[in-house]
């Protein structure tokens, strides 16, 4: 059975009940979890198709989407036939053009008809508009003025009836002369009929705006009439909806006497109109918004409420918002892991509007709290979100309280969790450039490493050990032994347990945040490059790699459900980087130290100004790995970071230190992969070196050509 069918089969046997919902767990917890699952599956509908292809997707997909949506809208799964109306939208193509849209039509037409939730049938509606410029006319009048009519006519539910306003304006311009007549007849008696609900009326008011672009003057008699009823109707939602058509209806007189006859009188009546609030939005929105979100308790109703708070800041004065922000960020105290998750997606724009004092004394604190949650995908948040902070907390804040925790982020059990740390690093040397010796040296009489001596022991076979989590990339058995001295084996395995690269799920009741920190804090950068677990010599490379390389990844936004579908791959900014190297050796330029002059790629931001010192024994550690380690992993780690660095290297150090090191690795090394990228960094360093040479050459000859034509003119 292939990929594809197994999908296929996948769909077919998906539930819509919590009969097999196992004992040990809540039902409201195994339904967000199942609802959250079938909801990554039906995202990749538009992957599926296009790797059917459109014979397949006719024959096997569309059967299996439609018997699934049956099945959803028997149990009233709204989530789920959201996502499929909004993806089948992009299914004109996929199914084979025009000739087959019509498998796709009844399917949505069959969700709007069944579904009172408003947004799904939107959601369907959007897709029927987004085929209709696939469709010749004929086959647009004979298939969507029969749902139309269906749906005013016959369905029982305000939602269909109140988005079908939008698509007899889609469809209007597309069907037979006899029902456009008929579609304005229908929309002018949707909006002015009292039997209709408020909401369909309002959604047919705002529709005459397109609808009188279509038409033009010859609409301006009716439209006038039915505005001047309207503006004076028992219901505050239709008259607020009357404003828009006036000012198109505005736009056709050209008549002063006749704007001040029809239009101003409306105006008018809608500017006295004693039902709205002076400020609608400070006095019951802000209110009611923040008592919903303190009582309601079904997770993705409250994290729409948050997205909808965010979207509501920036048009409400500071003083008014901040209560609303305080509260919003509250929830990073809750004990659901997904309000936290989704407190993460916004948090730029709610730290915006924090007072600095509150930031230090309230909100870090909490942040700092949360970076041991048994949940990777919040500490991941905790992250991403401090390095928003560093501009608004002060020096020793940064060095005392933010530096060591980030040193112990470096030894977080997820790898993504771990490699951000990396970038938050760096960012944090960028904006406290003090802060360097602690983060190298660590801030402790000595370390908690392994040994001091430098040198690197682990086991070859542990690169290449499976890797039970999927998340951490990390695994504590990887802590090798086998290479040492029996009589250290026991305090190896000692110190490998206590360095933080556990991966069970919430090490916060073995090993407490403040002890994790100071450990962290006091063997600094340097002990992860001795440590006995090669992924914390390769985080050790990272953040080589972030700080003197050509710039410092921007960070991907933050996703609360990790839909984001470049998760796990390599960040358009990290292919910028590489683009960016490759092309350099052709344009390499040089300032008055023999350094190479980098600019910093799209995507990234400037790396921190750190001395040179540090870079010099970086440089050395990195060779000693390309050298001496004995993972493969860590060693092209290392070459890929000399690749990546090379542009804070002066010529001196590559010739003499690098390309011999890379020369040696290439001629002697066991492993292909490891030679393969040492000879790519080679020829990159000696062609970089090549391009100096000639310029140098060329400055020679001039100088000599320019000391030798006096002597030639005189011998002359």
């Amino acid at each position: 059975m292939s990929v594809l069918e197994a999908v296929l089969q996948t769909l077919k046997t998906l539930r819509f009940d919590n009969s097999t919902a196992p004992s040990n767990a809540s039902d409201a917890e195994y339904e967000n979890l199942e609802t959250s699952e079938k909801l990554r599956v039906f995202h990749t509908l538009p992957t599926l198709a296009s790797s059917l292809g459109p014979v397949d997707t006719r024959e096997k997909l569309i059967p299996t989407i439609s018997e699934v949506v049956s099945n959803a809208i028997d149990a009233g799964d709204d989530e789920i036939l959201m996502v499929i109306a909004q993806k089948l939208g992009s299914f004109g193509d996929l199914v084979g053009g025009a000739e087959h849209i019509s498998l796709i039509v009844p399917i949505l037409a069959n969700i709007i008809y069944s579904i009172e939730e408003v947004v799904v049938a939107e959601a369907a509606c959007n897709s029927l508009i987004a085929l209709l410029p696939k469709l010749p006319n004929d086959v647009v009048d004979s298939t969507f003025t029969p749902i139309i009519r269906h749906i005013i006519e016959e369905d029982l539910y305000c939602a269909s009836r109140k988005v079908v306003t939008k698509l007899i304006i889609a469809c209007y311009p597309m069907v037979s002369a006899r029902n456009q007549v008929d579609f304005k007849y229908r929309l002018f008696h949707l909006a002015d009929s009292e039997d209709e609900v408020p909401l369909v009326r309002a959604a047919a008011v705002q529709q005459l705006v397109p609808l009188a672009k279509l038409f033009g003057p010859d609409l301006k008699s009716e439209l006038s009439l039915l505005l001047a009823s309207l503006v004076s109707d028992n219901q505050r939602v239709v008259r607020a909806a009357c404003l828009p058509p006036l000012v198109e209806l505005g736009r056709m007189v050209t008549d002063a006497a006749e704007f001040d006859s029809t239009i101003r009188p409306c105006i008018d009546k809608l500017a006295g109109d004693p039902s709205s609030p002076k400020d609608i939005l400070v006095t019951i929105l802000l209110p009611r918004l923040r008592e919903h979100l303190s009582m309601e308790r079904e997770e993705r109703v409250r994290s729409e409420l948050v997205r909808c708070a965010v979207g509501l800041l920036p048009s409400i004065r500071r003083e008014d918002c901040l209560p609303l922000v305080q509260h919003i960020l509250a929830f990073l105290n809750d004990t659901s892991s997904q309000s936290k998750q989704y407190v993460f997606e916004h948090f730029s724009e709610l730290v915006a509007l924090m007072p600095a004092n509150e930031i230090q004394l309230t909100l870090l604190p909490s942040l700092l709290r949360l970076w041991q949650d048994k949940n990777w995908r919040v500490r991941l948040g905790v992250v991403q979100s401090v390095p928003c902070l560093y501009d608004k907390l002060p020096e020793n804040c940064l060095q005392e309280t933010v530096l060591p925790a980030n040193l112990a982020w470096l030894r977080d059990p997820a790898w993504c969790v771990r490699e951000c740390a990396c970038r938050s690093l760096a960012r944090l040397l960028v904006a406290c450039p003090g802060a360097c010796k602690k983060a190298f040296s660590g801030v402790g009489s000595k370390a908690t490493t392994n040994s001091g001596s430098g040198s690197i022991t682990s086991n070859p076979n542990s690169a290449s050990s499976n890797v039970t989590n999927p998340t951490s990339g990390t695994n504590a058995s990887n802590t090798s032994t086998g290479n040492l001295p029996s009589s250290t084996n026991a305090q190896v395995l000692d110190q490998a347990n206590t360095s933080g690269l556990s991966t069970t799920s919430n090490t916060s009741a073995v090993n407490p945040v403040n002890a994790l920190t100071t450990q962290a804090a006091a063997g600094g950068l340097k002990a992860l490059a001795v440590d006995t677990n090669y992924h914390l010599r390769q985080i050790y490379i990272n953040v080589v790699q972030a700080v003197w390389g050509p710039g410092i990844l921007d960070e991907p936004p933050y996703s609360a459900l990790g839909d984001d579908p470049s998760a796990g791959i390599l960040f358009p900014a990290s292919r910028n980087i590489y683009a960016y190297l490759s092309s350099k050796t052709s344009k390499n330029l040089t300032n008055s130290d023999n350094v190479n002059v980098t600019t910093v790629p799209k995507g990234c931001q400037a790396p921190p100004q750190i001395p040179n010192v540090y870079l010099t024994g970086c440089v050395a550690q990195l060779l000693r790995f390309l050298s001496e380690d004995v993972v493969p992993n860590v060693r092209i780690c290392a070459t890929q970071a000399l690749h990546v660095i090379s542009g804070s290297l002066d010529k001196k150090t590559i010739q003499n230190d690098v390309i011999p090191v890379l020369k040696k690795v290439i001629d002697y090394d066991f492993d292909q992969d490891v030679r393969f990228f040492a000879q790519q960094s080679l020829n990159f360093s000696s062609s970089s070196n090549y391009v100096v040479l000639v310029g140098v050459f060329v400055v020679v000859v001039v100088v000599v050509v320019l000391c030798c034509t006096p002597r030639l003119f005189h011998m002359m």
